[in-house]
């Protein structure tokens, strides 16, 4: 009897155990083995593995042609599966076989180091009992070729009855695509496939909606199917549904969530802060109930409630109202096509438009030397009187219109063409010259309160 390999294999089936086909549906196996370096340095040129082809090895075997398994690091070549016969192998009987070999493609002087994956996947037939997977490699302790040696393993699988599973429910990009993967943009359309004995079914969406039904083990997702996070439930059963009076369908299921990064959401409710390294556009309502940091733009199409800071380091859209009961900072840009009420300090660093109402509870700054804050109309609160508390200059070539009283300090300020009356403390009357002259003088005269002429009226000009 030959020597037992030297490195080490993990073997792996799925399903586990292995499961026979029926009479009329052959069964889905993958055998897989890990190859690991053993307990002491070994140098390996090839390995290879062999699995039954026919009803001769007797036990269960694999037929239409099934394919290899192969993952390595680059140093190794991968195998064809080929049919050969028993003595191909060194082994008794007349029974055929398939067979890979996978060759070493590194440093010769190197021992085996890393991990190397081979394996078989194909149909199983109706048989039951016993899979001998036979496994040789060429090698030695020593890096001399002459020294190597095959060294023979021969792993039995049980294969049993087939039972119904359902398993490894996956999503890749397509159907050529390896690695799995959860994560999408909204615009994707995963490839989903799973491994089972089934022979129908239907996967559901995070909704309910049937998005695929079938005999098929995979299927790609339609257009539209990701716009937001969604957890996707698979549903296999042996035969469609209604298949006969009293009969009643078993089913399993498996679910898969995938997650989308740039989701479309009906609403959204954040208690504490949200941070937007990028553009956040929404199209309804937004409410916050803490603080809002976006690091670039912010679109809301609706009306926008933050429940306590919101920092915007691009331009802030709201087409309907915006209501933050903190600080507000737009870095850029700030339109607001309906009312804008800001518990605390306002700050834009560039244009500020509001449309309608404007309410800011806190400190307004508008400082840049570039940029003017334009208002229809100015009025204090609710009606109150409006406070200036600094010192105002109209530029010049602007004019400055009064339509009603121009006080200062409680009393009306005197403009140029106001006619006024003139009133004498002393006797208690208006100032009043007659229109006759006496002594090339006009005269002067007071008249009796309550008796106001035309002729009392006096002009103030700036001549």
């Amino acid at each position: 009897m030959s020597d037992q390999p030297l490195l080490t294999y993990r073997v792996a089936t799925s399903p586990a155990p292995l499961q026979a086909g029926t009479a009329g549906t052959n069964s889905q196996g993958r055998i897989t083995l890990t190859v690991t370096a053993g307990a002491e340095d070994t140098y390996c040129d090839w390995i290879q593995i062999a699995v039954p082809g026919d009803a001769k090895s007797g036990g269960a075997y694999f037929t239409d042609d099934p394919k290899p398994v192969f993952s390595s690091d680059g140093n190794w070549s991968a195998g064809s599966l080929v049919q050969v016969s028993a003595q191909h192998l060194g082994l008794a009987g007349d029974a055929l076989y398939y067979r890979a070999i996978f060759h070493y493609q590194g440093d010769d002087s190197e021992p085996f180091d890393g991990t190397l994956h081979l394996g078989v996947s194909g149909e199983l037939v109706d048989s039951t009992g016993t899979l001998d997977l036979h496994i040789t490699e060429h090698s030695d302790t020593s890096s001399d070729p002459d020294d190597f040696a095959s060294r023979r393993r021969t792993v039995p699988l049980p294969v049993t009855e087939p039972v119904f599973y359902l398993n490894a429910f996956l999503a890749r990009d397509d159907d050529s695509a390896t690695a799995p993967k959860t994560k999408f943009s909204s615009d994707d359309n995963p490839y989903l496939s799973w491994e089972s004995n089934g022979s129908y079914y239907r996967v559901f969406d995070g909704d309910g909606e049937i998005v695929y039904e079938g005999s098929d083990t995979f299927f790609t997702l339609p257009d539209e199917s990701l716009a937001m996070d969604t957890t996707f439930t698979l549903e296999a059963s042996m035969s469609p549904e209604g298949a006969g009076s009293g009969f009643e369908t078993i089913h399993q299921y498996a679910v898969l969530t995938l997650t989308v990064k740039d989701p479309t959401l009906d609403a959204l409710t954040v208690e504490g802060e949200i941070s937007g390294e990028s553009g956040l556009e929404i199209s309804g309502n937004a409410s916050v109930g803490n603080s809002l940091t976006v690091n670039n733009s912010l679109t809301v199409s609706g009306s926008a409630d933050v429940g306590n800071s919101l920092t915007v380091r691009g331009n802030t859209y709201a087409q309907n109202s915006l209501t933050v009961n903190g600080s507000l900072t737009a870095q850029s840009s700030l339109y607001s096509g309906g009312s804008a009420q800001i518990s605390g300090d306002l700050t834009v660093d560039s244009t500020l438009n509001a449309n309608g109402t404007l309410n800011a509870y806190g400190q307004v700054n508008a400082v840049s030397d570039e940029h003017y804050v334009r208002i229809r109309e100015l009025r204090g609160p609710y009606g109150e009187q409006l406070s200036i508390n600094s010192n105002v200059e109209v530029i010049s070539g602007c004019d400055l219109n009064v339509t009603g009283d121009n006080k200062a300090k409680g009393y009306k300020v005197f403009s140029n063409n106001d006619t006024v009356s003139l009133w004498n403390n002393h006797y208690s009357g208006y100032f009043y010259a007659t229109m006759f002259v006496n002594d090339s003088r006009r005269q002067v005269a007071v008249w009796d309160p309550g008796n106001d002429v035309n002729s009392a009226q006096w002009r103030i000009s700036f001549d």
